[in-house]
């Protein structure tokens, strides 16, 4: 299984479910439109992979690799 801070920059992924249980973080994820079966592209990384950037539904958001790895996708 893949997760979101696995996918390379401007590589397109779709989101199929969360690692571990959903806590007020990824909440907020579900919040902003993160939800299953969105699809993500990434458009970039910091030099340190400890920050990504992603495109869905029409923004941009940045965030941090640690939470990216509850986030299950799929090429």
């Amino acid at each position: 299984m893949l997760t979101l801070s696995e996918i390379k920059p401007n590589q397109t992924c779709t989101v199929v479910g969360f690692v571990g249980e959903i806590d007020a973080v990824l909440r907020r994820l579900l919040e902003l439109g993160l939800t299953v079966g969105t699809k993500v592209k990434v458009v970039s990384t910091s030099l340190q992979k400890k920050v990504f950037l992603l495109q869905l539904k029409g923004y941009v958001l940045s965030i941090r690799t640690s939470i990216l790895n509850k986030v299950a996708v799929k090429l």
